[in-house]
């Protein structure tokens, strides 16, 4: 059996969600709503946006991680969070971060200031290197890419323009599809 391209497997840049780099934290938030609405409790749904410039160009993602990260301005006192995310901190470490920063205290009905002062260029991750596919690359080129980075998704190239993602998931699904010996 012949492996699966990329741009067989890729979510359209069409059908994914996006957001404008100058919008807010609450229009990114209703994207993603939005996003819910149309596909329902998929668990397949997108988990993040596709951050567009004023030429409708992709820029940037942002996670659902990001915004809530965002809603609590003090982590930024805390250091790196792909440090902080890739150790293994005990449930009391984690505890006692949260009291030394001071770390979600105020109640979160009280973050919707927050989220309309803040904008989606201030906290959008600008893919590296490594988060690109090519939409002619095979699907074990997007494997080893997915596993070396631990990325959750991909984001799929034509030339110089992202046309789509590639969801893990996709991958892992088509993975599972094409191998024999799980019948």
């Amino acid at each position: 059996m012949k492996t699966k391209s990329v741009k067989d497997l890729m979510v359209p840049l069409s059908d994914y969600a996006t957001v404008s780099k100058e919008a807010t934290l609450k229009e990114a938030l209703r994207a993603l709503e939005n996003d819910k609405k149309q596909y329902g409790d998929s668990p397949y749904r997108h988990r993040s946006l596709v951050v567009i410039d004023a030429d409708k160009r992709a820029v940037g993602r942002v996670s659902q991680i990001d915004i809530i990260r965002a809603l609590e301005p003090r982590y930024a006192e805390v250091g790196e969070d792909l440090w902080i995310a890739r150790s293994r901190l005990t449930t009391r470490m984690l505890k006692t971060i949260r009291e030394q920063f001071q770390l979600w205290d105020q109640p979160v009905e009280t973050l919707c200031q927050t989220m309309e002062q803040r904008r989606v260029v201030d906290i959008m991750q600008v893919p590296s290197e490594g988060e690109f596919v090519d939409e002619n690359d095979t699907m074990n080129i997007a494997m080893h890419r997915i596993v070396m980075g631990s990325h959750h998704s991909l984001l799929v190239t034509r030339g110089s323009m992202i046309v789509g993602i590639l969801r893990s998931t996709d991958v892992f699904n088509a993975l599972y599809d094409m191998m024999d010996c799980m019948e």
